[in-house]
């Protein structure tokens, strides 16, 4: 019996991982590629823009028209002066005909191939510029479900604390050592720590719908980091350096790159409206009448066609100062694009400098605050302090280890969006991540 229980429960394990095991960052990652609903729309959309190519391709390409059809006919023959009837007849009739037609020069059409082409690679990289935004919104969901927990369990070993101060002041009235205000105060702490609860409970059940929003899927737990992060600096340390990366390898200003060829194609593409085009058309054709008196006759056709626009009621050059002006905002987008990268690779290096630096003070802000907080105590039983001061000191240590959880995780994230402007995101910096986790 006890056998088959093990094999049950080894069965549901297996088949249902997640409530077994904790889920990593790697996983979440995994599950979010599969369903997250904007990258799978950023997919389809990569697909559809590359079809393009072919279709302007395929303009360039022979076509190939075939045609049937099947009359019934009415025939009535006069002959001039007397305009009598020499005979009316009804007969059916049928035919086949196919055409053919090459285009042997059609600038608009080598043009629209270009624009294609360049409109294809803009699609890969604003496919892979979404799967770097993937791996950013993975992390950041995630972060806000651990940070979440972190305050979660402060919170309420926070309450816990408070309601021990709380007791012991409700001991110091009742001997006499205290005036009744500092039940009050105490009580007024302990509170304040469970309203904090509950509004801390709420963000953490709202940060694992964030969570579920990129996965489509609930995780009963996620795996958490050990005591402290490695704060690793940016590497290259030179700043001038990232943003030379990012000018160069951004994936945004990358696409953009792209579009500005597209535009300056689609001028090209307009004003080849004036040109004429050359294609070689063929055609073979068979009628047959079902009838006596009418004949089967077969036919062929090869030469050269020969269209030159003559005039449009100005439609060309409209269209052409139209994709002109398209490309001078395409090329004042992708302009301020550029100066967007800079700047934002600098904030975000300097960010990730910052993020260290306070982090550090702030190791050191929780050591001194649990030796105020130790200090505090003592003066309290002392007689020196107040219960006032002992709660006061006690939220400084509570504050200042929610300051450190959470400057930790802004670390992180800003880490990695140093990376994505500088266009080196890789699913490989989650890896190094998750193997700080437990």
């Amino acid at each position: 019996m006890y056998i088959y229980l093990l094999s049950i429960l080894t069965a549901i394990c297996l088949g249902i991982v997640k409530p077994c095991l904790a889920t990593n960052l790697i996983d979440v990652y995994q599950d979010a590629l599969k369903n997250d609903a904007v990258y799978q729309a950023a997919v389809s959309t990569r697909l559809s823009m590359r079809e393009t190519l072919p279709q302007r391709v395929a303009a360039l390409l022979p076509s190939i028209n075939g045609q049937a059809n099947l009359a019934s006919n009415y025939q009535n023959i006069t002959q001039a002066p007397s305009a009598d009837p020499l005979g009316i007849s009804t007969f059916p009739s049928r035919g086949v005909s196919i055409a053919i037609k090459q285009p042997l020069f059609d600038s608009g059409g080598w043009f629209a191939i270009k624009q294609a082409s360049s409109t294809s690679k803009q699609a890969d990289a604003i496919l892979m510029s979404a799967t770097q935004a993937l791996i950013y919104r993975v992390a950041s969901a995630y972060f806000k479900v651990l940070l979440a927990k972190d305050n979660l369990r402060l919170a309420q070993s926070e309450t816990t604390a408070n309601a021990k101060q709380l007791e012991q002041a409700q001991k110091r009235v009742r001997v006499g050592l205290d005036a009744i205000t500092s039940v009050y105060d105490a009580k007024a702490a302990y509170d304040k720590s469970l309203a904090a609860e509950i509004t801390v409970q709420n963000a953490l059940r709202n940060s694992q719908e964030g969570l579920r929003q990129l996965t489509g899927q609930t995780y009963a737990k996620l795996s958490g980091f050990r005591n402290k992060l490695p704060l690793l600096r940016p590497q290259p340390t030179n700043v001038e350096q990232w943003i030379t990366t990012a000018t160069t390898y951004n994936l945004t200003l990358i696409a953009s790159r792209y579009g500005l060829e597209a535009a300056r194609n689609n001028i090209k593409i307009k004003a080849s409206g004036h040109l004429p085009t050359v294609n070689l058309v063929g055609s073979y054709g068979r009628d047959n009448g079902i009838n006596a008196g009418t004949t089967n006759r077969n036919s062929a056709v090869v030469g050269l066609q020969l269209e030159v626009p003559l005039f449009s009621g100005g439609a060309i050059v409209s269209n052409t100062r139209q994709a002109q002006y398209d490309f001078q905002t395409t090329s004042a987008n992708l302009d301020n694009t550029y100066r967007q990268v800079m700047v934002t690779t600098r904030q975000k290096y300097n960010d990730v400098l910052a993020d260290i630096s306070r982090i550090q003070a702030e190791y050191q802000a929780v050591k001194s605050a649990q030796l105020s907080l130790a200090s505090t105590e003592e003066s309290f039983k002392a007689g020196i302090r107040t219960i006032v001061d002992v709660l006061l000191a006690q939220q400084n240590l509570y504050d200042a280890k929610r300051n450190t959880a959470k400057d930790q995780y802004t670390y992180l994230l800003d880490s990695l969006a140093l990376k994505q402007e500088a266009g080196t995101l890789k699913p490989d910096d989650l890896a190094q991540i998750n193997q700080w986790l437990l």
